[in-house]
């Protein structure tokens, strides 16, 4: 009992003291939303809310609105199409099916929709400088590094995969937290290049190679696959040699460090593919589970049984299926969720949203924003990750998704400051996305 009030009282200042940090810059609160995630379990349960995310953003809302009240009549502006088609999507799941949406066995869906939208427009709005950006990549791969070493603390990796002792870490799931800790990797790398401090490098050194290693220590063969992908995609947008040669070092260097813990991690790694040509195990079910879905779909080809309802409905949808099967799961597969739960109607309105986002981050040398391209290429390679690990992953409720499409926006909104090159250079100085209201009163009054 007395563990408990000290525990309590613990947060309880940490959060007065992020409470006064949040109002002040609101930003803030963004980036302690998206850090909750790989550390979430060290967080204990909080009267009335479902997660310590929801206060965190309620505060940062109110906070925007309030430093921003000022403004909001003088700056009318028009929104992105990745936040008009998360608002279609979102009333669509409402008015497809009102009783999933708002009666939800495990959750009220409406309002997590609401709140990952809030978020993905607080995002746009707030994280708009590189220096915010990167405070966020530092604060979530920091928690992505103490998520991975309890992994690494807690994890065995014995001679499969099935007969291994999957670890998660601090986060929700094993295949969650490897995920999250690819992200951090990403966010380690990217942080490494930019700073000049030896002493800095060698610590996001250290983050690169403890956040590697813990991912095999999820056993989370998607996530292996999303590691080898991820290092693919730095070296493809890598431009400098010198970079390149020393990430395929690195990479060596892991796997390397990695034989010391176990070596039959390299058996593991050799069984993935045959296991995704045959079917065994645990991926044979995921088949099964997205077979379920799409007759789901084909049954309920325009509304979807229901947002959050595919559980309840796949024991009648799993009978006489070859292979394994269970009565209650989740899809393991975010677009088999959405097609399955929304029909084809909320799958058009999510593709969209994300169609648009990878639009917005998409690599171009005609596009390139001088020091911002790596910056760039950096979230165009989290968005891929993210949304191809959403082939295996129930992930359409995921925080960091949602945050990662608002950024989308930030780079959608510099990309009209290039049109000021042919300005007189007496005007150039409002070339910045900063600047860019007095830019448009200047060409107003021009006009």
């Amino acid at each position: 009992m007395n563990n408990n009030i000290i525990t309590y009282l613990i947060f309880g200042i940490i959060g007065i003291v992020l409470f006064f940090l949040i109002f002040r810059q609101p930003y803030i609160g963004v980036v302690f939303t998206i850090a909750t995630l790989p550390v979430i379990d060290l967080f204990p349960d909080i009267p009335l809310f479902s997660s310590i995310a929801v206060p965190l953003g309620l505060v940062t809302l109110v906070s925007y609105l309030f430093q921003t009240k000022s403004n909001l009549n003088r700056q009318k502006k028009g929104l992105d199409p990745v936040f008009i088609f998360g608002l279609l999507f979102m009333f669509w799941t409402v008015i497809s099916n009102p009783e999933a949406a708002i009666f939800g066995k495990d959750r009220v869906w409406v309002l997590t929709f609401v709140q990952l939208w809030v978020l993905m427009a607080l995002s746009g709005e707030l994280l708009v400088t590189p220096q915010r950006q990167k405070t966020a990549m530092v604060i979530f791969a920091i928690a992505a590094t103490i998520s991975a070493l309890f992994a690494i603390f807690q994890g065995e990796i014995a001679e499969d995969a099935l007969s291994s002792a999957r670890v998660a870490g601090l986060a929700t799931n094993a295949n969650q937290a490897a995920r999250y800790f690819v992200i951090a990797l990403v966010f380690f790398y990217y942080l490494r290049i930019k700073t000049n401090s030896s002493f800095n490098k060698l610590l996001y050194l250290v983050g690169i190679l403890v956040t590697f290693i813990g991912v095999f220590f999820t056993v989370s063969r998607s996530g292996i696959l999303l590691l080898f992908g991820a290092f693919g995609l730095i070296l493809i947008f890598q431009p400098r040699v010198k970079n390149k040669v020393g990430l395929v070092i690195l990479l060596v260097v892991g796997l390397i460090v990695l034989s010391f813990f176990s070596d039959s991690i390299f058996r593991i790694i050799r069984d993935i593919f045959p296991a995704i040509q045959q079917g065994t195990d645990t991926v044979g079910l995921r088949y099964n589970l997205w077979k379920a879905g799409w007759r789901m779909w084909l049954d309920h080809p325009f509304n979807g049984v229901g947002i959050g309802q595919y559980n309840q409905n796949l024991r009648r949808y799993m009978i006489n299926m070859v292979g394994p099967t269970r009565g209650s799961l989740s899809s393991h597969n975010t677009y088999v969720q959405v097609l399955s739960e929304t029909g084809i109607v909320g799958f058009i309105f999510f593709m969209a949203m994300l169609i648009n986002a990878f639009r917005h981050l998409w690599p171009s040398p005609s596009r390139a924003m001088d020091d911002d391209e790596e910056l760039r290429n950096t979230w165009f390679i989290i968005l891929l990750i993210i949304s191809v690990g959403g082939i295996t992953i129930t992930d359409l409720a995921n925080k960091i998704l949602w945050m990662v499409l608002g950024i989308s926006v930030v780079f959608a909104k510099r990309k009209t400051v290039e049109a000021t090159d042919q300005l007189p250079e007496s005007v150039k100085p409002f070339k910045t996305s900063a600047n860019s209201i007095r830019l448009r009163r200047w060409m107003k009054n021009v006009k």
